[in-house]
């Protein structure tokens, strides 16, 4: 057999997958999880595709006990609940695996491990070569010439022959179980030798060789701490090690029956795939199955059923995606000035302009332009192919007659395409405009305005679908659009330059991008119509991307020395807290691995409240804030990460995303990433900088004017969800709160501890505040008395005084669920739409979560839409009133500006008048809070 033989450990891969995409929560329309399904899908199309194997098998552990079981009763015992949402996956798994036949094995009592290093030994017998995929370290001990292990990395497979094994793991394949059996496995409960970790268990088999030899020789081990340690522990060791070594004699069947793959059902697969809604996956394998002559007549013909006990009929191939040779396009390359002015001609004035750049890079802010693509009819498309040289080199260029073969200068291009690119009656199309517009911003042209972004169309339509151009083209245009490796190389070491590209190449891989755009444009404004969401689109998002341009292209400007000064204070404090961790701990070690902490407060410090994750014990957040209350070291844990985490990611970090050419930092702010209408802000992140910690508030001290005669002004809105709450429930307490300007928790806590307002105590402050904040996002009777530290019964006895003293609250989080299970989604005060095809599961864990979430969403999203408002009308106004102002940064409910002294009090008067008017709240009075000051702090 000249292909390996690939043995899979089915449920390594199956947790790999489902914490691959659960972010994404991806789910059918009718509300069942597929996410970890697609992930698992992919990985076994992958090894297909890159081994092309013959014999393949997925082995999966039963829920019957096994010989381990029977030798240490405590083995596994604390392995977490099977997920409920993996548990109908898994079975869409297995039946994937059926479907494309590849052979499952389960064998009661004994686990995957066992099967497969069985088959293994089987296979190499044979003389074949196997690989047994897995991220299970124990597997390293079956590795030799003709094993070998694959496991899965971040971006790709990594192999592990014997020479891998010992460099990696730091002994050669056959001393791997001794080694785990003395340092023991927390996921599966492996005892091991208490106080025995991989450092010190290493250098002793290395030494000895072996755990039998290690033990004949123990009086030779020269640290008395270690030797007492093995002594105490030593039946624990050979136990371990009959625990971890895996058993290679399982009674199998004849190999053959067990990896010998059979012929996909094709049919089976294509309904699946429809089913789950696998767009990309059902192409894929209509392709195979026509390449595999799976029907002579282009038909797949259902021999019966689909796999599901349904007669489906047939399945016509012809529906496979076509690609740019299936279609009738014109792309031409622009190379001369005749060309580009023929091109312009053409052109004329029209409508709409599809626009795509490519450049060298992904940094807007830096990168250069290669090439421009503009099309402005569907299916013919132009590539202007650019020299994009330093600016000082570019200016003679604009008299230059004589072309370069690197492409037409840059600015002679601009300056052609100016006239087109500013005139307000012809709308640009794009998708993520943005990014090319912020590009252009850089060469003096502000691309305005933006008629139609085929990402932001999509994801107006359903926020919670793939936005990207691939996914769209398959999804709306059944076509594959080139791909980018198809240009510069899969291999991301050995990747070109765009600029290094064939311009011929590029021609049709650009073309091809702005004519889909436009393509993709006209049938997303229809589906916006249809839905009654243009206007949203129109008035709203575009409008918003066209600010995030300038947002953007301004930036932030950062004081150096102030993070300098912040640096080394944050360095000491962690220094500090380092020590006294230590103090508590009563030893020195790795504060900031999980499993070494772990240890320290659970095995050695023996506090309570633990709890296992698949790496041992759980150290994150909600563990040490509980442990908090009483045991010093989980505060001191909590305060050095947080210094830890403001160090790295902002103090340290920022002044190294300065850009050299605007001495500024520019965040990206994300339009669709939250399903709620929010944006959010990537590289760096500067949305999430604390504003009530200390160090929090020292780090916005940075964030200063560039020029003294400018300062900063912050404009915020004043909790502006608590009054859209009291908008759209038009609850009579909450309403009359705000309309006589009353501290909305102070009023909240008067009504419900039944007290005059002025003689509200911080504490009760602190619980109206808490409750109020709970309700909005769904909370229940548990999450409240987490945030509250009460009890369960307390928290909901809060939550039903608060229900009887706001009935309009009631009656609105009632009427959004009763809606949202009727219709499928929920709805902002503008329209916008976030579906919740889970709300209707049969699984009430899933169901609960699906309909806490719908109760905020018409709130954050209305706040977002807002804002969104309040950005487009300051941003219009700031430029036909002429201010020296730049606005530079968005966080959620505030603006941030950079202004001139001398126009602080009108722009504030301004920025505050239009904010309060963007989207006037019916009942309830809008309210913007503005500070001017040196720094964003000061301004805040």
């Amino acid at each position: 057999m000249k292909q390996p033989v690939i043995l899979i450990d089915g449920f390594s891969l199956v947790f790999r997958a489902y914490h691959a995409l659960l972010y994404t929560g991806m789910q059918t329309h009718t509300g069942e999880p597929t996410f970890a399904v697609l992930s698992f899908a992919n990985m076994i199309s992958y090894l297909l595709e890159t081994y092309k194997p013959e014999a393949i098998a997925v082995a999966f552990d039963t829920a019957a006990p096994t010989f381990r079981h029977e030798a240490f009763p405590e083995y596994k015992a604390h392995r977490d609940a099977f997920p409920d949402d993996l548990v109908p996956q898994l079975a869409r798994i297995k039946t994937f695996l059926d479907l494309l036949g590849i052979p499952r094995i389960e064998m009661q009592g004994y686990e995957a491990d066992d099967v497969i290093g069985t088959l293994a030994v089987q296979q190499a017998d044979q003389g074949n070569s196997v690989l047994c995929v897995t991220s299970d370290k124990d597997y390293f001990q079956l590795v030799n010439d003709k094993i070998h292990v694959l496991r899965p990395g971040k971006d790709s497979y990594d192999v592990y022959e014997p020479a891998t094994v010992r460099e990696k793991f730091g002994v050669p394949p056959h001393q791997v179980a001794d080694v785990l059996a003395l340092m023991g496995d927390s996921s599966d409960n492996v005892p091991g030798v208490k106080g025995i970790g991989e450092k010190t268990a290493l250098p002793l088999i290395k030494e000895y060789g072996t755990l039998e030899t290690l033990y004949d020789a123990l009086e030779t081990v020269q640290r008395a701490s270690v030797r007492k340690k093995l002594e105490e522990s030593r039946s624990m060791a050979f136990l371990s090690k009959h625990l971890v070594t895996i058993d290679t004699r399982v009674p199998l069947q004849p190999e053959s029956v067990h990896v010998r793959r059979t012929s996909p059902d094709y049919v089976g697969l294509d309904s699946l795939f429809e089913e789950l809604g696998f767009t990309s996956l059902r192409s894929k394998y209509r392709t195979l199955a026509a390449g595999e002559g799976a029907n002579r007549s282009n038909e797949i013909h259902n021999p019966g059923t689909d796999g599901f006990g349904s007669n489906q009929g047939p399945v016509h191939v012809s529906h496979t995606l076509q690609t740019l040779s299936d279609v009738e396009h014109s792309y031409t390359l622009v190379d001369t000035y005749e060309a580009l002015d023929s091109m312009l001609n053409e052109f004329g004035t029209p409508d709409w302009l599809s626009v795509d750049l490519e450049t060298t890079g992904l940094d807007a802010m830096q990168c250069r332009i290669v090439g421009i693509a503009l099309c402005v009819t569907p299916g013919t498309s132009y590539y202007i192919n650019v020299n994009d040289v330093d600016e000082q080199q570019t200016s003679p260029a604009l008299f230059d007659t004589e072309v370069g073969t690197d492409g037409l200068p840059i600015t002679a291009v601009i300056n052609k395409l100016k006239i087109l690119f500013h005139n307000p009656k012809v709308g640009k199309v794009g998708q993520n405009l943005k990014y090319d517009a912020l590009v252009l911003r850089r060469y003096g042209i502000t691309l305005e305005p933006f008629a139609f972004d085929s990402m932001l169309a999509s994801y107006i339509l359903d926020p919670d679908l793939p936005h990207n151009m691939d996914a769209l083209a398959e999804r709306l245009l059944q076509y594959k659009t080139i791909p980018i490796t198809a240009l510069i190389g899969e291999k991301r070491s050995s990747q070109k330059n765009m600029r290094d590209v064939d311009p011929t190449q590029v021609r049709d891989y650009a073309a091809e991008d702005a004519d889909v755009a436009l393509k993709l444009s006209l049938a997303l404004r229809t589906e916006l119509q249809n839905q009654g969401l243009e206007t949203l689109a129109q008035t709203v998002e575009f409008p918003t991307a066209e600010v995030l341009v300038q947002i953007e292209y301004n930036g932030v400007f950062i004081n150096k020395g102030a993070l300098a000064d912040l640096g080394e204070y944050m360095r000491a404090e962690a220094a500090r807290l380092e020590q006294e961790i230590y103090t508590e701990a009563g030893e020195k070690f790795t504060i900031n691995s999980p499993k070494q902490l772990g240890e320290i407060l659970f095995d050695r410090m023996m506090l309570p409240g633990k709890k296992r994750n698949k790496t041992g014990y759980s150290t994150d957040v909600s563990v040490l804030t509980e442990l908090a209350e009483s045991y010093p070291i989980a505060q001191l844990v909590l305060d050095y990460r947080q210094v830890e985490k403001l160090r790295n990611t902002y103090v340290e970090t920022l002044p190294k995303l300065i850009k050299s050419n605007t001495g500024r930092v520019h965040t990206s702010f994300n339009q669709t990433v939250a399903a709620t209408g929010r944006l959010s802000s990537t590289d760096p992140n500067l949305q999430n900088i604390p504003v009530r910690t200390e160090l929090g508030q020292q780090i916005r001290k940075a964030f200063v004017a560039q020029h003294p005669d400018h300062v900063i002004m912050s404009a915020d809105y004043s909790q502006i969800e608590l009054r859209i709450m009291a908008a759209m429930s038009q609850d009579a307490n909450l309403l009359a709160a705000f309309k006589h300007g009353e501290d909305i928790h102070k009023a909240t806590a008067a009504i419900l501890f039944d007290v005059p307002i002025d003689a509200v105590t911080t504490e009760q402050r602190r619980i109206a505040k808490t409750t109020n904040f709970g309700i909005m996002y769904g909370q229940g009777a548990f999450g409240l008395s987490q945030r509250l530290g009460t009890s369960r019964q307390e928290a909901q006895e809060i939550i039903a005084n608060y229900f009887a003293k706001y009935p309009g609250i009631r009656g609105f989080i009632d009427d959004t669920i009763r809606s949202t299970r009727e219709r499928g989604y929920t709805t902002t005060l503008l329209g916008r739409r976030r579906y919740f095809p889970l709300i209707n599961s049969n699984n009430k864990n899933l169901a609960a979560g699906a309909a806490r979430a719908c109760i905020n969403t018409p709130i954050q999203g209305s706040a977002s839409d807002m804002m969104k408002l309040a950005m487009i009308a300051v941003h219009r106004t700031i430029k036909q009133q002429g201010f020296k102002a730049l606005m530079i940064l968005q966080v959620h409910d505030e603006l941030l500006f950079e202004v001139h002294r001398s126009e602080a009090d009108e722009l504030r008067t301004m920025v505050q008048t239009t904010m309060e008017q963007a989207m006037p709240l019916h009942n309830v009075p809008v309210v913007v809070e503005t500070g001017v000051g040196e720094s964003w702090y000061q301004a805040h």
